[in-house]
């Protein structure tokens, strides 16, 4: 793999375990030294098949990068403050940020009639604050640079709600979209970009024992034929991280196997209790 990251500084969020990590050891093996965070650093161990140390932290400096983690609360304003603070101190710069943070924080599903402010507000919390907070931390650090690039993770469920039990992750990531859009304009005189993906149906430990019931069903939706992989969403954090998008901003990808874009279906939505 061409090295088209060496000597940048890559802070990923959510990355102990499942998607983050896959992002956290793409980019390490593009020689960005990555950051790692997230609110329980031990998340990941024994759950992943194919791990190669005691942490990601390791894992990435087995590829010849250097590597900080942290663990905290990315909603805790003074939490991000101290690592975007320590990345710079330790690297130098901050040249990108994968903002990973997201999902239901064990709130579960729920029907907006019948559910709690507080469960609301906290799955909000959960994709959008903590977007909002590393973006305005680390968006300070590069318009300074005058580069940089900041990659959200949505999702297809930002666009349209799958499952009529999840309205507090549906407006959580579509808020993260338009987020993203704001922040494009702002940054973009400072030469930094700002964009999204959105994932579909994507396999992972805690999404398969989610929907081992559903996922046949659910691949009859996708065009493509199957349910995608960490890997199919780490090579398009690729393209946003490096050179190969310099001239791309405010735009979210669909990483769905086709499922928004070509599934006359696909707006359909579905009552699965997951």
């Amino acid at each position: 793999m061409e090295k088209r990251l060496l000597g940048k500084t890559a802070i990923i969020t959510g990355s102990a375990r499942g998607i983050g990590r896959e992002y956290a050891l793409r980019m390490a093996k593009l020689g960005a030294n990555v950051v790692i965070t997230d609110i329980d650093l031990s998340a990941g161990k024994y759950k992943e098949t194919d791990i190669k140390a005691k942490s990601v932290k390791e894992e990435v400096e087995l590829l010849g990068v250097k590597s900080l983690e942290f663990e905290g609360d990315g909603t805790d304003e003074s939490f991000v403050k101290k690592v975007v603070d320590d990345t710079i101190d330790t690297f130098g710069s901050l040249d990108i940020l994968v903002n990973n943070i997201g999902g239901t924080g064990g709130a579960g599903p729920g029907l907006a009639t019948d559910m709690e402010v507080e469960k609301f507000r906290r799955v909000i919390d959960i994709n959008l604050t903590t977007t909002f907070i590393f973006s305005k931390h680390a968006g300070k650090v590069m318009k300074v640079q005058k580069s940089g690039k900041i990659i959200n993770v949505a999702s297809v469920a930002g666009f349209v709600p799958l499952f009529v039990v999840q309205p507090h992750y549906s407006a959580g990531k579509a808020a993260v979209i338009s987020l993203t859009k704001t922040m494009a304009l702002e940054l973009a005189p400072y030469g930094v970009t700002v964009n999204a993906i959105a994932p579909g149906y994507i396999s992972t430990v805690k999404w398969d024992a989610h929907f081992e019931a559903q996922i046949e069903d659910l691949v009859q939706k996708v065009p493509l034929g199957r349910i995608g992989t960490t890997e199919d969403c780490s090579k398009v954090i690729e393209f946003l991280a490096t050179d190969l998008s310099d001239y791309l901003t405010g735009q979210t990808i669909f990483v769905d196997g086709g499922l928004m874009e070509l599934n006359p279906s696909s707006s359909k939505i579905e009552n699965y209790q997951i």
